[in-house]
């Protein structure tokens, strides 16, 4: 599957990374038809959020 992963400030790509498991009795796995990042994804990218670190994933609850 496709992620968006922050390289650094002002870089990012589109990168294959595994597709997501269920380890856990509560766990989903779903289909996402349409998505957007959200305003502190906008930050990140600026280089407003000091504690991003290059290779993180962008989406809420994503990591890498």
């Amino acid at each position: 599957m496709k992620a968006l992963v922050y390289g650094g400030v002002g870089k990012r790509s589109l990168e294959e990374r595994p597709r997501p498991v269920i380890k856990e009795p509560a766990d989903a796995v779903v289909r996402i038809v349409k998505t957007t990042i959200c305003g502190t994804d906008l930050h990140i990218i600026k280089g407003d959020v000091p504690s991003a670190a290059a290779g993180e994933f962008w989406g809420m609850k994503a990591s890498g």
